[in-house]
């Protein structure tokens, strides 16, 4: 390690430059965002007008042409015309379009007002908690929302980032995502079009209305109806109040992921009482930021973790026999079931692990536990090559809980691009 007199021209030089280039950055952004404000005011007052906006995002963007929605609400509303392109492409990170050169032709293609940012579901982490994609941070999309909002900047236009929605089977992540999206839009002086907060609303105070696809993930109707509203709230600064509930459009095909110009079919089509809320909850979210100066002060969310408590005392009369349960850890799957067979054999532990999988995605696994560890209070083993996880290695850990014995799984998987995915869940068995 260099010592400290060696270093410090260099470094004072080197942090100088960077925060010269991130103040820079800021200014730019902040003198283009007032600008593109003043000429969206000017083009609304004059009543003949066009805003050009550019979606970049993936499948939450193309469900039901959200893109068209927005432009459809837009004249329905008499707001200015909406000139929009989309980017969104299946599952596509920020960080995917930062290395798109597609991305970049759109960006690059002409002057854009806005460009709608929207991020992969899980803030492009590749994390499962029993069975679940999790939010667990916004390591991977705050650096691109700083890229993209710089560049957008730089091309005259205003950042909007689309603030999604948490899974159904996942609520709690809504804070998590808040956090992520609250972070990017502070620290880079982007608008935040807070969707998941009118979302969680809708999902509080009207249980029954179906927002979601039967996946629990992509929107349905209703869903990118509300997505739409927030939208329009946001480039608009109007309540979508008194906008139709039925919307005619040309449809994505879902299958190839583009706009089908020539096929034109009910993108939406909402009671009226139920579009009433929804526009209702959008134009709420969204005064709810305007209010705070476009922004929520939100904390990060804390990693969720699957639970292990110190069990009780081991021994042979209480650990020794033939355990039965269920195990909820692989993704996308739902529970399997477990049986373990623990013995004590000459002063040494020994295992034997069944696994069923449901359904004929995975075969059975049957293995002698070659790695069982018995401690005082509890136990481990692992399941070397298991189908569930890409034939990466589990490793579970045990205790005694009265009557049952329960612990948790975990795996780490490599991918073919070089990331990780993590998977953890836990089980539960009884003699």
């Amino acid at each position: 390690m260099p010592k400290k007199d060696l270093i410090p021209d260099a470094y004072r030089t080197g942090r100088w430059a960077a925060r010269a280039g991130f103040l820079a950055g800021a200014i730019l952004l902040l003198f283009c965002s007032t600008q593109v404000l003043a000429q969206t005011a000017q083009k609304q007052e004059a009543g003949d007008c066009v805003i050009h906006v550019l979606y970049l995002g993936n499948s939450y963007t193309y469900y039901n042409n959200l893109p068209e929605i927005v432009s459809r609400l837009a004249k329905a509303g008499h707001q200015c015309q909406v000139d929009a392109r989309m980017e969104a492409p299946g599952g596509k990170r920020l960080k995917d379009h930062w290395e798109s050169a597609a991305t970049h032709e759109a960006l690059n293609s002409q002057k854009w007002d806005y460009v709608v940012l929207q991020e992969q579901s899980s803030l492009g982490i590749d994390y499962f908690l029993e069975g679940q994609p999790r939010v667990t941070s916004d390591e991977v999309f705050f650096p691109y929302a700083e890229k993209w909002a710089a560049e957008i900047a730089r091309h005259g236009g205003r950042p909007v980032f689309f603030l999604t929605w948490a899974r159904k089977a996942t609520p709690e992540d809504q804070a998590a995502l808040n956090y992520g999206f609250m972070h990017a839009g502070k620290k880079t002086g982007g608008i935040v079009a807070p969707v998941g907060l009118a979302w969680q609303r809708v999902r509080q105070e009207k249980p029954a209305m179906e927002l979601y696809q039967r996946d629990g993930s992509h929107p349905s109707q209703a869903g990118s109806y509300l997505a739409a509203c927030v939208l329009y709230a946001t480039l608009y600064h109007r309540s979508p109040a008194g906008l139709p509930s039925r919307i005619m459009g040309p449809r994505v095909n879902l299958d190839t992921e583009k706009v089908e110009p020539e096929k034109n079919e009910v993108l939406v089509n909402l009671p009226r009482a139920d579009a009433e809320f929804l526009q209702d909850a959008a134009w709420e979210a969204w005064q709810s930021l305007e209010k705070r100066g476009g922004y929520l002060t939100v904390e990060p969310a804390p990693v969720p973790v699957p639970k292990f408590a110190r069990g009780g005392p081991l021994s042979q009369k209480n650990l020794a026999g033939t355990w039965h349960g269920e195990m909820l850890f692989y993704p996308g799957v739902g529970p399997v079931q477990m049986v373990l067979r623990l013995s004590l054999d000459e002063g040494a532990w020994k295992g034997h692990l069944n696994i069923t999988h449901p359904g004929k995605d995975f075969a059975p696994e049957s293995m002698e536990l070659e790695d069982l560890r018995v401690g005082e209070r509890e136990f481990s083993f692992s399941d070397p090559h298991s189908a569930g996880v890409n034939n990466a290695r589990v490793e579970f850990r045990g205790a005694l809980e009265g009557a049952r014995v329960k612990g948790t799984a975990e795996a780490k998987v490599a991918t073919k691009s070089g990331t990780t995915v993590e998977v953890l869940g836990d089980w539960s068995l009884r003699k």
